[in-house]
């Protein structure tokens, strides 16, 4: 007798074979039992070292007796807080459960088989990942050397049945930010047919002239602007961002998302956050720049060349089967990074910022990690 199958035949859209499943930085507690390590330091996932701010806590706390109810299903005070800071009609938010859920959303409203979105490779995966689910094509550009996207390549890329272009900036897994005045100049030759998304993910850690596409939308500009509260606000573990965009392009949306999808503790965190920001932000995006170059300096005493980044992260070129076996020397140290392959760059690992003790323990595991594995030595 023939067990039967796992899943009735045809039932999987074919599409979905060309869309590689989300791989996650390690776990620390996984790599603590595998590894039989009583500490591990986890610098994989590009999350911010700081714990969520003191009112972020506080209202974290006072939500939970509340939690037998749905949450707030639009998350109306903190958009409209959001667009009081942003000083944009509230129409124009839509909070979501991180930017990754977002982009799916982008792409679900907007993506039909065929189409195609435009990004510039190695990027952020989600994005590509969100057009191929829907079966669209994914156009990809160059980057510029120094790891920023190639505004020029990317438009070159744009064709007719292109409906989305996307500008990770700074980009993930490379760090590199295009200049203000190229995206402005890049959004003002793009087609009619074509909306422009600028993925801000790290943008809180920007220099201060870097671009602002909160700013460009303010003008009336047809583009998304996407956002989290993740990184610098330290609320990755709640999963809550938003886009700023034209506000029929949320109406749309609408139609398509999940009812709920932003918790009760994470919209009240985020909203506390934002009430905060003035008074944490500042000493916490100077710590990273300031632990970005002394990590920079000390790969580049490794012998390696980091990418210039204006986030919290750094890349690093070590080659395919070289990084593969250094980040198994790591791991055996207890130090966790981020292959960069999913996002396009097999040959890298990325390397989250974290605090000081956590980025010298790295940068002794790795001396150590080089020695076991030299160059040119298959492991």
């Amino acid at each position: 007798m023939h067990a039967p199958p796992d899943l009735p035949p045809g039932l999987v859209r074919p599409v979905l074979a060309a869309v590689d499943p989300y791989e996650p930085g390690r776990p620390s507690d996984e790599v603590r039992r595998e590894r039989g390590l009583d500490s591990v330091v986890k610098l994989a996932s590009n999350e911010g070292p700081f714990p969520p701010m003191p009112g972020a806590l506080a209202a974290i706390a006072e939500s939970a007796a509340g939690q037998h109810r749905y949450p707030d299903p639009g998350a109306w005070e903190l958009r409209d807080a959001l667009a009081e800071r942003h000083g944009v009609d509230p129409g124009r938010i839509l909070v979501g459960n991180g930017v990754d859920s977002l982009i799916k959303l982008l792409c679900l409203v907007a993506l039909d088989r065929g189409d195609e979105l435009a990004m510039c490779w190695p990027s952020f995966l989600s994005w590509r990942q969100g057009a191929l689910v829907q079966g669209g094509r994914v156009v990809t550009a160059a980057l510029e050397p120094g790891g920023a996207y190639d505004l020029e390549a990317l438009a070159a890329a744009v064709g007719p049945r292109t409906k989305l272009v996307v500008i990770v900036s700074p980009n993930n897994p490379t760090g590199g930010a295009v200049a203000a005045d190229a995206l402005r100049e890049f959004l003002d030759r793009l087609p009619a047919h074509v909306l422009p998304c600028v993925d801000e993910a790290y943008f809180e850690y920007l220099d201060s002239d870097g671009h602002d596409a909160v700013a460009l939308a303010r003008e009336g500009r047809p583009v998304v602007a996407l956002r989290t509260f993740s990184k610098v606000y330290g609320l990755a573990g709640l999963r809550v961002g938003y886009l700023v965009g034209p506000a029929a392009l949320v109406r749309e949306i609408a139609r398509v998302r999940n009812a709920f999808d932003v918790s009760g503790p994470a919209q009240a965190a985020a909203l506390a956050s934002l009430r905060e920001a003035g008074d944490h932000l500042p000493q916490r995006v100077a710590m990273v720049a300031r632990e970005r170059e002394a990590t920079a300096r000390g790969l580049r005493e490794l012998g390696l060349a980091p990418l210039p980044s204006t986030a919290n992260f750094l890349l690093v070129e070590l080659g395919r089967e070289r990084a593969a076996a250094v980040n198994e020397e790591l791991l055996a140290r207890g130090v966790i990074v981020r292959p960069a392959r999913a996002f396009g760059a097999p040959g890298a690992l990325r390397i989250t910022i974290g605090w000081p003790e956590e980025n010298a323990r790295m940068l002794a595991a790795l001396a150590e990690a080089l020695a076991a594995v030299p160059a040119g030595v298959p492991a």
